[in-house]
């Protein structure tokens, strides 16, 4: 992964829902290393051209590559590949701290011998080693949304999508959060 080197490209994307078209040909050259944002009204496309960039959405027409991956053949590699943060909490609110980051772990397939170093740098860099132990459901906004970017950046993703990451947090756990 070179910062020179193409990590979104995208031409003519488009999506539709029968006669609304939500995304319309948009065109985008993002490089590794680039904080790339998506502003508009509701309703605009944003968070459909990111499931369309995560291939969770199949596009009505145009491409993309993200990663190098073709959203059209490779979703499946692109979503083993990037970390992807949802607008809504979509964690297990059953589950501790620990076990979210556990069950995601065994999904990103990361090694028994890797585990632990990354689980503490994980906990560390998120501060959430003091709630591992807690139940996700019990945890502020703020600390469900550190929860689901740890998780999202588990397996150090190339490419990161966060859909609206600071919706419905506190103005101050929003500014601790970056």
């Amino acid at each position: 992964m070179i910062r020179n080197e193409i990590a979104i490209q995208t031409k003519d994307l488009t999506r539709k829902f029968g006669e609304y078209t939500a995304v319309n040909q948009i065109n985008l050259s993002i490089r590794y290393g680039e904080i790339f944002g998506f502003l508009g009204a509701n309703g605009a496309g944003k968070s459909t051209t990111i499931r369309l960039l995560c291939g969770i959405l199949a596009p009505t027409g145009g491409t993309a590559t993200v990663g190098g991956y073709d959203i059209n053949t490779d979703s499946e590699k692109i979503k083993s590949s990037i970390g992807y943060v949802s607008q809504k909490f979509s964690l297990y609110t059953d589950l501790t701290v620990l076990e979210n980051l556990e069950f995601y772990g065994h999904i990103y397939n990361i090694s028994e011998k890797g585990w632990k170093n990354r689980l503490n740098e994980v906990l560390a860099l998120s501060g959430l080693e003091p709630w591992k132990n807690h139940i996700a459901a019990e945890l502020s906004g703020g600390w469900k949304q550190r929860l689901a970017i740890a998780n999202a950046t588990l397996h150090k993703p190339k490419i990161l999508f966060l859909d609206e990451p600071t919706a419905g947090v506190d103005p101050v756990s929003r500014r601790s959060l970056w």
